[in-house]
């Protein structure tokens, strides 16, 4: 008797099943393009809708074939979905009975633009700008691709032209100003950082540079002339810096130094390559070499980074195999960006002296622990020109057993031109 009711109760709920989704599929079959389509836009817009937001699209297209911006909604879902063909697919039909269509074309410029094909992006952009010169919205991601193609000159040009005849369009005017401004060429960078030590010296140390850098089309090139009072004795140090474009996705820093003064490093050196790797991760990996006569020392550098939002998280280590007070240097780092790489805010915790850190190479005595916290943060203060500060603290073993203080403090004014 038993399994008679179950049996029984089985298929009563399964017939029920049938009947209700007969019924869904009647309500939506009932349903016009333009209800369908606005069932469609009011799913959320989450990965796991866009399949139910892809299927009711579809339905939508069955019943008004050449229904646009259904068609181009698909594509947009579609791109966001990584079905990239499908999405090219979807904005060229449209294109092809609507060669006039500047949504389709900013849409499929979006395509090829956020997947690094910048060349098809921008000859998405001019096909579109040849039926409305003056869209306002293609002319800016012109300007995108050219300056992503390193063709900044360009894309300045393409903005500044469109401003003389529309001085009132604040939107290009805006872009145009602020892709200025992240291609300065110049930038002069003045730094001063005071060191104090509650016990391993007597006098605190004064740190000064003088940083001059020009952004060419290879990289950017850095001239450097540092001055520090260590010790009651004044020293001069002049640097090199290059970061030059290797391939896509690789860049190098290169870096060399010389000082006649003891409170320097004789001569210094370093080769870094960073690579851009998926999911908006990055590593670095190099060596530097100091040289402070008659002790040489090579450290060997190991980085990786993450992008996360307006987050920025790195692990950087320093490692010898000489035994030396920089053989074994730690730094976590984390930065949020305000909007571009000159407004931050950052903090920084760690373990060890890095070699990079020029206000602290000195000669050390052995391999003596070191732990580190600071804060940084910059900020524009007008067009251009950037103050950022900086507070870090040491907690030292400046000889076995013995620990003490040391607190640096700086600032730094940035002019970019």
């Amino acid at each position: 008797m038993k399994k008679k009711l179950i049996r029984f109760l089985s298929i009563t709920f399964i017939l029920q099943l049938f009947v209700v989704s007969n019924l869904l599929a009647q309500d939506t079959t009932n349903l016009t393009s333009d209800e369908l389509f606005t069932q469609a836009r009011n799913i959320p817009k989450e990965k796991a809708n866009y399949p139910k937001i892809i299927s009711t699209l579809k339905l939508a297209l069955e019943k008004s074939p050449d229904y646009a911006d259904i068609r181009l909604f698909l594509g947009r879902v579609y791109t966001w979905n990584d079905n990239l063909d499908s999405a090219r697919y979807q904005f060229n039909q449209v294109l092809s009975k609507e060669p006039t269509n500047i949504e389709a074309y900013s849409a499929i410029f979006d395509v090829e633009y956020w997947n690094e094909n910048y060349r098809r992006a921008l000859d998405h952009a001019n096909q579109g700008l040849l039926y409305d010169p003056n869209s306002s919205e293609l002319l800016i991601k012109k300007a995108k691709a050219l300056n992503a193609m390193k063709d900044s000159r360009q894309a300045l040009a393409v903005l500044r032209s469109y401003n003389k005849q529309n001085p009132g369009q604040d939107t290009v005017k805006n872009y145009y100003q602020m892709l200025r401004n992240e291609n300065a060429k110049n930038l002069i960078d003045l730094s001063y950082e005071y060191v104090y030590f509650d016990k391993r010296f007597d006098d605190p140390w004064h740190y000064t540079s003088l940083d001059y850098t020009r952004n060419t089309s290879l990289g950017s090139i850095t001239g450097r002339l540092m001055y520090s009072n260590r010790f009651r004795e004044d020293g001069l140090q002049g640097e090199i810096e290059a970061y030059p474009s290797i391939s896509k996705g690789i860049y190098a820093y290169v870096g060399a130094g010389y000082s006649q003064s003891d409170i320097f490093p004789r001569f210094r050196a370093g080769v870094s390559l960073y690579f851009s790797l998926p999911k908006s991760f990055d590593a670095e990996t190099g060596f530097r070499y100091l040289d402070f006569n008659p002790s040489k020392t090579y450290i060997y550098v190991l980085a990786l980074g993450k992008y996360t939002g307006n987050f920025y998280f790195n692990l950087k280590s320093y490692l010898s195999p000489d035994v030396d007070i920089f053989s074994h240097s730690y730094t976590f780092s984390a930065r949020y960006y305000f909007s571009d790489r000159y407004n931050f805010i950052g903090a920084q915790i760690g373990a060890g002296i890095s070699p990079d850190d020029r206000a602290r190479n000195i000669m050390g005595e052995g391999n003596l622990s070191t732990y580190k916290f600071g804060l940084n943060y910059s900020r524009d203060i007008i067009k251009n020109f950037t103050i950022a500060a900086t507070g870090l603290w040491f907690y030292e073993e400046y000889r076995t057993g013995l620990w003490g203080n040391q607190i640096g403090v700086g600032v730094s004014l940035i002019k970019r031109f």
